[in-house]
């Protein structure tokens, strides 16, 4: 046995250094794959991980409601015809992004530690019917997905009760962004949406004035008239800001639009896009308020704006920037060096 060691030590000391070198590196490799098993750790906690609603399945889910313990009704979310909508009153358009967060809010629920089976202390952790916001979840087959309490919320996350059970589980993360909004924070109250690159013309017409903004072949932004000026570019940017998802304030009480003349509206934004496509709002009032109402020409739904909304976009002024202010006239141009005596 010595003698092989010998003859193996002796062998392995004839060799090159690169040879050593590589031998080491490969006996470390096989020592790290073996022992340390890496990513191991990774995997294990990845398996380990449980959801509070394993069986939620997002695409499926055909109507929420949302009750507040100090609300009289809960909030109702439906999908209709692939939409959502916020049925509380009358069907109207809900915020899809909104629900497809919270969908994939509830679907990401890591369940944590169990604090209580005892359902004595629900209360405690304010995930009982009194404190607790009730949640319900159905799918396409009317079938019950979900169902449960959200209490107290907690730095890192929120205790959560299935309604048919007293235990009490530490979850993450909290669903209170979408737990304690009112309904009207769910409708959807875009009135337009327009990128500055889908845009051809834009028109804002209003009782006294009208502009109309030309886009070029080049992609510049000309003040449509006689003279067919460059238009200002920050006045044109600021538009586009706004344009890109032009937001009213809340739903009119008057659902009805034939109930508002908008034939003849006091403002009214229109855009023809560079499909061939076109898109306008139209503004009339005020009312009683002072807020105007407000709808998208090809829907029925009526909103209300405020006035200072109207205003920061029919009192952007696009006329070029005057650069004369910036020259220096020569009868006051500094004197030359060469000519200083």
């Amino acid at each position: 046995m010595k003698d092989k060691f010998a003859r193996s030590f002796q062998y392995f000391s004839g060799m090159s250094a690169l040879k050593k070198v590589l031998i080491v590196f490969v006996a470390l490799l096989i020592f790290i794959i073996v022992v340390e098993q890496p990513g191991s750790e990774s995997s294990k906690k990845i398996k380990n991980i449980r959801y509070f609603l394993p069986r939620l399945v997002t695409e499926d889910v055909q109507k929420i409601q949302i009750k507040k313990p100090d609300a009289d009704k809960p909030i109702t979310l439906e999908k209709k015809d692939n939409r959502w909508k916020v049925t509380n009153d009358h069907a109207l358009p809900a915020d899809e992004t909104k629900v497809s967060a919270f969908l994939k809010s509830m679907l990401a629920l890591q369940l944590g530690d169990l604090v209580s089976k005892n359902k004595d202390h629900v209360s405690i952790y304010m995930a009982d019917e009194a404190q607790g916001v009730h949640v319900q979840v159905w799918d396409k087959t009317q079938k019950t997905v979900a169902d449960f309490y959200a209490g107290q919320t907690i730095p890192e996350g929120q205790y959560l009760r299935r309604a048919d059970s007293s235990e009490v589980y530490k979850t993450i993360p909290t669903l209170d962004p979408y737990l304690h909004q009112d309904s009207d924070a769910w409708k959807d109250k875009t009135l337009i949406a327009v990128k500055e690159d889908t845009a051809a013309t834009v028109s804002l017409v209003s009782n006294d004035s009208e502009t109309t903004l030309e886009k070029d072949d080049k992609g510049s932004w000309n003040e449509a008239g006689p003279e067919n000026n460059p238009a200002n570019e920050l006045s044109v940017r600021t538009l586009f800001d706004k344009l890109k998802q032009l937001q009213a304030d809340s739903f009119a009480d008057i659902v009805d639009a034939s109930q508002i003349n908008f034939t003849k509206p006091d403002y009214k934004i229109s855009v023809n896009k560079t499909d061939g496509s076109s898109d306008a709002v139209l503004f009339s009032g005020p009312d009683t308020d002072g807020k105007y109402y407000a709808k998208n020409a090809g829907s029925d739904f009526v909103y209300n704006v405020s006035k200072s909304m109207i205003d920061n976009i029919f009192g952007l002024n696009f006329k070029p920037e005057d650069t004369s202010k910036n020259e220096t006239p020569a009868s006051i141009a500094p004197e030359n060096s060469s000519s200083v005596k």
